[in-house]
């Protein structure tokens, strides 16, 4: 087992996309991770946040501090105790790193906040404005945080993403809408061809060299 690679299969590739991490080393990378950030056994909200921090080390995209991240710590808290056990934090890991039609089904199940198997329009724009305002929050982290020659402030920054949410309401209205069409809702499938289009599936903030991408769904985690 320690000898075989991670593969991860695309239905959408006739080919297999192998990492460079044996999957026992991955495995002990997912555990460590679990226990730099709760010592004690359990993960609170803002420390699963932290052990997010096993996607970078393995080259995937970040999650932590983005919208999925907060709303993966619900769909792994099963329990609804409020913190994520060391079994439930490496199974669900895990699953994400190795099965790509399972992060399809917990992308669904992260926007579908009433759990009613369906995403309506206000829910999956819900979604998209949390994510587009986190991304220029963290582009404002980035830029204030150096020698900021644009001489900006983390309030300026903000407000601005705040002054384009009636395009990003526009905009979003007609990509939920080409796939909805009729029906004014997404159910599992029509949310998988969405998702599989590969059509919006990541907010961008850009201010000259630097930027901040924050992922809508987590089925293309390898590509940057």
């Amino acid at each position: 087992m320690g000898q075989s690679s991670i593969t991860v299969i695309d239905p959408n590739q006739n080919y297999n996309y192998s990492r460079q991490n044996t999957t026992q080393e991955v495995e002990e990378q997912i555990k460590r991770a679990f226990k730099q950030a709760s010592p004690q056994g359990r993960l609170t909200r803002d420390k699963f946040n932290e052990a997010l921090g096993i996607f970078e080390s393995i080259q995937l995209k970040r999650l932590r501090d983005t919208p999925l991240a907060d709303r993966l710590f619900s769909l792994l808290d099963k329990g609804e105790e409020g913190y994520i056990t060391e079994r439930e934090y490496l199974e669900g890991i895990t699953t994400l790193i190795n099965n790509k039609d399972k992060r399809i089904t917990y992308s669904f199940q992260m926007i579908d906040k009433n759990k009613d198997n369906k995403i309506d329009f206000q829910e999956f724009y819900d979604f998209v404005k949390d994510s587009w305002l986190s991304a220029f929050r963290l582009l404002g982290e980035k830029v204030c945080s150096g020698q900021n020659q644009y001489q900006l402030t983390q309030s300026k920054i903000n407000a601005w993403a705040q002054g384009q949410l009636n395009k990003l309401y526009t905009q979003v209205q007609e990509i939920f809408m080409k796939f909805a069409q009729q029906s004014n809702s997404m159910d599992p499938l029509v949310f998988k061809q969405w998702v599989l289009s590969n059509e919006f599936g990541f907010i961008k903030a850009e201010l000259g060299n630097e930027s901040v991408q924050i992922p809508l769904h987590l089925y293309r985690l390898e590509e940057k």
